[in-house]
């Protein structure tokens, strides 16, 4: 990897080839080399990860999550702990710049992210600013879990319908292009129903571009059900095994249809003129768990459970992306092996292996990470990372 200009130390020599992943003719995305300065309590970093399973091990606070994040920020360009940019760089530094070299297209290329406090994020791909943001997602993409992902089987449907928008944001311009429009006009049609002297015309003047946005909401996130739901189902019994079956279904609020949503918002104008919001559309929609007859997951499944259905989840993100774009996203789990009972760890593992893709585990624990092959180890003692 060519080296940040900041001037990172020299590292080992590149691993071999990453391989194929297993029966999907996909080509794994692979971290080759990373370098980190000043991101949260990171000492000056570069390593060379291993192909398959990499298992990021030390004390709570030691600071694996962090490299998790800087990977994460790699892909998502934000913090999935909803940090600020300050708030990314550590405590003595005025800058943070994590880099890595990524393998999984005709020839690696080099993401660069440089935060600087007061000042605007700069971002490289290749040396050069990227034309969007989309031809950023469109190079990188990165499926995560972390423990507060425990929300998906657990809480409301918001989490949910995240979850789904930023699986189609990573493939799709025009979805992310829709889910910005709706988000807008939503916005602004709930600020005008809040305001004392209502105007029903200037209201009702976002309704046609709810509706349209509306329809490739709904429609899209179908689509994408019907691809996710049978991959997590089998994908929970691989990890949970036969003591629960697992339903996922799209569960509109209105049909996906202009017309539908164009007779839903007509029909509830008095409705959301008295509590002053838009109860109706795609911002009401949710991607239902069931376990057991039709109880909601979240009203009946365990701890575990939880956990192995949104592991579930991921797998099927992970999986989707892979036929979708073609390559095998880089895989990234925070404190995977909490709550799991060696025998869901060992199946999710083997599970895994399958996909054949790269991943990164957090433990505070390394011999609860029961692989035995196709495994490197790292060591996080007080923001410094060493190899075992």
């Amino acid at each position: 990897m060519s080296e940040p200009s900041e001037g990172a130390p020299g590292g080992p020599p590149d691993p071999a080839p990453p391989r194929t992943g297993s029966g999907t003719g996909a080509t794994p995305l692979r971290v080759e080399r990373l370098a980190t300065r000043g991101f949260r309590n990171l000492g000056e970093t570069l390593l060379a990860p291993g192909p398959a399973f990499n298992v990021i091990h030390g004390d709570n606070g030691a600071g694996k999550s962090n490299l998790l994040e800087a990977l994460h920020y790699l892909g998502a360009l934000k913090s999935f702990r909803g940090a600020k940019t300050d708030d990314l760089i550590g405590l003595d530094a005025e800058r943070a710049l994590v880099q890595a070299k990524i393998s999984g297209e005709a020839a690696p290329r080099i993401f660069r992210v440089l935060l600087e406090r007061r000042k605007a994020r700069r971002l490289q791909l290749d040396g050069k600013r990227p034309r969007s943001i989309a031809t950023w997602h469109g190079a990188l993409q990165v499926v995560l879990f972390h423990p507060g992902d425990l929300t998906l089987a657990m809480g409301s449907p918001e989490p949910r319908r995240a979850f789904l928008d930023r699986i189609l944001e990573q493939m799709d311009a025009t979805y992310a292009a829709a889910l910005s429009t709706y988000s807008k006009a939503l916005r602004s049609r709930n600020r005008l129903l809040k305001l004392e002297q209502l105007d029903r015309r200037s209201i009702t003047a976002y309704d046609a571009i709810l509706c349209q946005a509306g329809e490739v909401i709904g429609q899209t996130r179908a689509r994408l059900v019907d691809d996710i739901a049978p991959r997590a189902e089998q994908a929970f019994a691989s990890v949970a095994g036969v003591e629960l079956p697992l339903e996922v279904r799209y569960e509109p609020r209105v049909e996906p249809t202009q017309e539908a949503i164009r007779a839903a918002l007509a029909k509830a104008w008095e409705k959301d003129r008295a509590r002053g919001f838009t109860a109706d559309g795609p911002h009401g929609d949710d991607l239902a768990l069931r376990v057991r007859e039709g109880v909601k997951a979240r009203h009946h499944a365990s701890q575990g459970q939880h956990r192995a259905i949104v592991l579930a989840l991921k797998v099927a993100e992970l999986d989707v992306l892979t036929a979708r774009i073609g390559r095998v996203p880089i895989l990234l789990l925070d404190d995977v092996s909490s709550e799991l009972d060696r025998s869901r760890n060992r199946r999710l593992f083997a599970l895994l292996r399958q996909l054949g893709g790269q991943v990164f585990l957090t433990t505070t624990h390394p011999e609860f990470i029961l692989l035995e092959e196709d495994r490197v180890d790292f060591r996080v003692e007080a923001g410094s990372i060493e190899g075992d």
